[in-house]
């Protein structure tokens, strides 16, 4: 084998392995930091009721975010209670998507804020490795809710 395709072979195990090890690792707190700062800027907007559609949202991928990493072992809060949560925020985006007011009920408020720090709390703390299986499994849902919109707009088309 010639001297350049051995290194090419041992650079990219090198590699490889470097990339490895960074899955068993928590996310870089510059990433968390920045993510955070995403949700916790929609939960003041729901905080002051100024929330809009994106607002929900994010608080609806933090919540599904967070179950899938309690459900995965990793998580302070019961299960039950994250339940309930997604249920009521459920309520709020189907209510949203039907009249364009995006209100949330003050019920809401200290669960939701509850559930942001915990999911801070979560990517400071997860292997990567974990925050990539619960965000492949938000990308899974998102696409057959998408799905179901999209088939429920051509049935009423």
């Amino acid at each position: 084998m010639s001297r350049s395709r051995k290194i090419e072979r041992y650079g990219a195990r090198k590699d490889f392995s470097r990339n490895a090890r960074a899955r068993f690792l928590p996310m870089p707190r510059r990433d968390a930091d920045a993510l955070a700062l995403q949700y916790r800027l929609a939960l003041e907007a729901v905080r002051c009721q100024r929330a809009e559609r994106r607002d929900a949202i994010s608080m609806a991928h933090v919540v599904l975010f967070t179950l899938f990493l309690t459900e995965a072992g990793h998580g302070l809060l019961d299960i039950e209670y994250l339940r309930k949560v997604e249920g009521e925020l459920a309520a709020v985006l189907k209510h949203g998507e039907t009249t364009g007011e995006w209100g949330f009920p003050s019920s809401l408020l200290e669960p939701l804020i509850i559930v942001v720090n915990e999911h801070d709390r979560q990517l400071r703390e997860v292997r990567l490795s974990e925050i990539a299986a619960a965000t492949r499994r938000l990308d899974q849902r998102r696409a057959v809710a998408i799905r179901l919109a999209d088939k429920e707009r051509t049935a009423t088309n």
